[in-house]
């Protein structure tokens, strides 16, 4: 199995117009549960364990959870080194803790376990401050980031520290959308096949689909949930964050090592502290197609990405409660109109993402069982025979395009298998693969079952997957 898999240099980390509002400000402060230790980085970096200011309480605080204990601390892009995680910290640097914003990161590294610090803006030289820019508050040799409790201690020691009225996470790292790996046989975040989210290469452990939610319930309410990591915006993991959160940020597909430009979102939040939730994610996709037009700077050169497929969309998590009825009507017409035809006509052409096999060796995705949902429900609809069955493709599509998805963007297309990634809506969904016989040896790196996700237990989603995988295998 491990030579069906490889080494994948990209975070795996959800168009519509809805209703401008403010976010839930909703938080819960607890006590503080991690002690400090002392670390001098610049003259004034040093901070004495114990005697932690009591910091004013700001607009928002940004934690990012950083976890580069992996192939992300330093690795090869396009044939070039990079160390993405320093990258990420220096583009903080340059803006820094305001009187509005404060920035805080656990950093975890390969072998050295991680640090949590407070990120200011770096200063130096003659007749300045000299500051590295880091204001370290403990070092923490055994730390697991891939235990899902180390973000809940995280984002609570930084609420109780760093009080703010809204708060954002990002979790940083590789993903693999819902599936959650069998790590026995795997090494983490060496291979598509051995990413979830944030994985830790020292401790074997990283988060699971379900421990998503529980972060958030443990944590207290987060404003925005980002995941700077490939693969993450999907159905099956939005659902796990419904209530718990006030926006969602990810991908579809995989997303550049390069990960978020820091400097220009720090940028945003302090040029208006009280943004709504379509005017972040208006920032992020402007961002995005900036990005991908203008290519990636490493070092003195820059690298086009004309050919290189790309999402980035916002979620409403409070619409993913209504989810389950929308498929569940969609689902039970298809199979109840018996439109076979259909959905064979969607399974083999609807819009796929990042194969779960060696991209280069399934160059046609016949293993990439993401597929784009508002794509699935328009071929759908588009080759039924019975009238209700297009009326439940399009409600489920309507749905998508006005409550689900806030902001959605696809980039560039896939000649392979003649994908226009530009009409995606904005989140995924687990469907019956391409493949007609499913290798024996796929089964084994699933740790959790599909049915036990929360998406399968509200709805008959996987009922349907069932359903779709026996009309798929009688073709």
């Amino acid at each position: 199995m491990k030579k069906m898999f490889i080494a994948l240099f990209f975070f795996s980390v959800f168009f519509s117009s809805t209703k401008a509002e403010d976010f839930n400000l909703e938080s819960m402060t607890a006590k503080q549960v991690l002690s400090a230790d002392t670390q001098i980085k610049g003259f004034f970096d040093s901070i004495k364990p114990g005697q932690e200011e009591t910091m004013p309480v700001k607009e928002w605080t940004v934690m990012v959870f950083m976890n580069a204990k992996n192939n992300l601390s330093e690795s090869s892009l396009f044939g070039l080194v990079g160390k993405w995680a320093e990258k990420d910290i220096d583009e903080m640097k340059k803006v820094g803790t305001t009187n509005k914003v404060n920035v805080v990161v656990e950093y975890g590294q390969k072998g050295k376990g991680s640090k949590r610090m407070l990120i200011n803006k770096k200063s130096g030289g003659i007749g300045g401050l000299i500051s590295s820019g880091e204001k370290v508050y403990g070092e923490y040799p055994d730390a697991d980031m891939g235990d899902y409790k180390r973000v809940i201690e995280f984002v609570k020691w930084s609420k109780k520290t760093f009080p703010a009225r809204k708060y954002m996470l990002i979790v940083w790292n590789h993903g693999l959308g819902w599936i959650d790996p069998n790590m026995k046989e795997h090494t983490a975040g060496t291979g598509t096949s051995n990413k979830g989210i944030s994985f830790d290469d020292d401790t074997k452990n990283y988060i699971r689909t379900k421990q998503l939610g529980d972060i958030l319930r443990g944590s207290g309410y987060i404003d925005i949930f980002a995941m700077n990591a490939c693969l993450m915006q999907m159905s099956e993991v939005a659902y796990e964050l419904k209530g718990l959160t006030g926006l969602i940020v990810g991908s579809e597909e995989t997303m550049l090592a390069q990960g978020f430009d820091y400097e220009k979102l720090l940028n945003f939040i302090n040029s208006n502290t009280n943004f709504t939730k379509e005017q972040i994610s208006d920032f992020f996709i402007n961002w995005y197609r900036q990005f991908y037009s203008e290519g990636m700077n490493i070092g003195p050169i820059t690298m086009p990405l004309d050919n290189i497929a790309s999402t980035l969309s916002t979620i409403e998590p409070s619409a993913m409660a209504e989810l389950p009825q929308y498929l569940n009507y969609f689902a039970g017409q298809v199979m109840k109109n018996n439109e076979t035809e259909a959905i064979k006509s969607a399974i083999g052409s609807v819009i796929r993402f990042t194969s779960i096999a060696d991209p280069q060796k399934d160059k046609k995705k016949l293993i990439a069982p993401y597929v784009d949902l508002y794509d699935f429900a328009r071929i759908v609809g588009e080759n039924s025979k019975n009238p209700n069955t297009k009326q439940a493709s399009q409600y489920l599509m309507d749905f998508i395009k006005r409550r689900l998805v806030i902001r959605s963007i696809g980039i560039n297309r896939d000649a392979e298998n003649n994908y226009d990634y530009s009409k995606v809506g904005g989140v995924s969904i687990n469907m019956t693969m391409k493949i007609k016989e499913i290798p024996p040896q796929l089964s084994s790196i699933y740790e959790t079952k599909y049915s036990d996700l929360s998406l399968s237990k509200d709805s008959m989603w996987d009922e349907f997957l069932t359903w779709t995988d026996t009309v798929w295998s009688k073709q």
